[in-house]
């Protein structure tokens, strides 16, 4: 299956084995609980969606790589104690807490979390050492004499043997005590991700047009070379930045991440075309609603004639520059929804004595805690020092009310605009390419940003272009499994 079909079956496992009974109990008893294991290639995302996973069902999450760990951190270190039996007393031996049981209780009191994932990496690569503790753990859900807190489940990843050489099969025993999930890489999947996550649209049209360097890994001869989605995913965030500071980027720069010689220098010609367009066809300006009608009408006829992948970095272009306008108006109604929400929360402390500084204190205290243990979403530190910043303003200063009316006008002026702005968009897709793919791509780009939601922005003309495209692009899958299965068929 697809990393999104896998998220959302780990999404139904955490809610069936942590739903309780009217007494409290779990309606699935413990032993029954299998562990996930996740098998797929390296950087597919397996551990993105263990977190997207946590955080859609409430739970906390704390992962371990397995392969840092030894049998006595995970079991514990023996102790000699003194234990009596039929009036006689003996020195035995114990073991201490694990070290990864005892993390689960200490993540508990930080955070406050009864309920969670216990996420194990790599755990098909563990020494031979440690393997026989790693079937107790699948079978019992025990390290040494420790159980995992009640609440918590297990799940678990590993890579296939052809990906990694100190990979160990797992035997029938461990296989027969867990819920193997086989994930595979998929291109149309991660880009819906990598659209809502903001990855660089250079990657997004490249991969578009090129759909097979998507993923590829080839260790054959000696060599080993290979193209992951978590190489494109760290590939934008850094290229972003180059971009802000004005900083080059060659060949030797995507190769960092593009383990792929080919596919590396590929991407780097198309990069510099793709940064050409930008001015060639004035896309800011076009976004912006500052081109003349004449300049609009003579724009829409020179893309008419260009080709199929000039057509696609077009609409990604333009895709990101309506897309900083919807992250910008989200970025400022997350801020004032924020603001207004701690401010509340701060006047209904007055009433028991708390102060200004008490209460900022306080916050400043959960942030930290927060961020140590991973449990804050991308911007989320930003937003939260930024309200603070607000609130001093507030609490120390004068009319702040007048303040908070006046931005809310503006933040709703500021929509109207840009829903302005996405219809005009919408048209001039729609009159350069007509009701084809490009126009669907467009669609599918807004309805699929983070902020499309809060602005409302809605085109109910154009639903059966979007499931026309939807059903053709199934009907090329299906067409494409059938022609795989005959291939093999063939071959038996």
């Amino acid at each position: 299956m697809n990393i999104e079909e896998a998220k959302e079956e780990i999404i139904r496992s955490v809610r069936a084995y942590t739903a309780k009974d009217a007494y409290g109990c779990s309606r699935i008893p413990v032993p029954k609980q299998r562990p996930l294991l996740l098998i797929g290639p390296p950087g597919v995302g397996k551990t993105a969606v263990m977190e997207q996973a946590a955080d859609a069902c409430g739970v906390g999450l704390l992962a371990y790589t397995m392969t840092h760990h030894t049998r006595q951190s995970a079991v514990g270190l023996p102790q000699l104690v003194e234990q009596e039996y039929e009036g006689k007393k003996y020195t035995v031996t114990e073991y201490t807490m694990s070290e990864i049981i005892g993390e689960i209780y200490a993540y508990m009191k930080r955070t406050g979390y009864r309920e969670g994932i216990l996420f194990l990496d790599e755990i098909n690569c563990v020494s031979e050492t440690l393997a026989p503790t790693m079937l107790q753990l699948l079978q019992y859900k025990t390290f040494g004499n420790h159980r995992v807190p009640e609440g918590w489940i297990i799940a678990a990843a590993g890579n296939p043997k052809e990906f990694n050489r100190s990979v160990r099969d797992l035997d029938m025993a461990s296989l027969d005590r867990v819920r193997v999930i086989q994930v595979e890489a998929d291109f149309g999947v991660w880009k819906d991700y990598a659209w809502k996550k903001g990855v660089h649209p250079a990657v997004l049209s490249y991969l578009e047009t090129h759909p097979e360097h998507f993923y590829r890994v080839n260790q054959e001869h000696g060599k080993r070379e290979f193209v992951t989605a978590r190489g494109w995913e760290d590939l934008s965030v850094v290229l972003a930045e180059y971009e802000r500071q004005g900083m080059e980027t060659g060949r030797d720069f995507m190769a960092g991440f593009l383990r792929c010689p080919e596919i590396a220098g590929d991407f780097a010609s198309y990069y510099q075309m793709y940064c050409s367009m930008t001015g060639k066809y004035r896309i800011a300006e076009l976004a912006d609603g500052r081109l003349e009608a004449a300049e609009t009408d003579a724009l829409k006829a020179s893309l008419q004639n260009v080709p199929a992948d000039a057509r696609c970095m077009f609409i990604r272009h333009l895709l990101a520059a309506a897309g900083a306008q919807m992250t910008e108006y989200g970025r400022r109604r997350r801020y004032l929804s924020r603001r207004q929400e701690v401010l509340e929360q701060y006047r209904s402390r007055q009433g028991d004595g708390q102060d200004a500084e008490d209460f900022l204190r306080q916050r400043a205290h959960a942030l930290k805690v927060r961020k140590e243990n991973g449990l804050l979403k991308p911007g989320e530190e930003g937003l939260e020092r930024r309200v603070d910043d607000s609130l001093r303003e507030i609490l120390y200063g004068p009319g702040e009310d007048s303040d908070i009316r006046k931005e809310t006008e503006d933040l709703k002026r500021q929509k109207e605009e840009i829903l302005k702005n996405l219809n005009r968009l919408t048209d001039f897709v729609r009159d350069a390419f007509g009701e084809d793919l490009e126009l669907a791509e467009w669609l599918r780009g807004i309805e699929n940003h983070g902020d499309a939601h809060a602005l409302g922005f809605s085109r109910p003309e154009y639903a059966v272009l979007l499931d026309r495209k939807g059903q053709e692009e199934a009907l090329k899958e299906k067409i494409k499994t059938l022609e795989e299965q005959y291939e093999t068929a063939d071959c038996i």
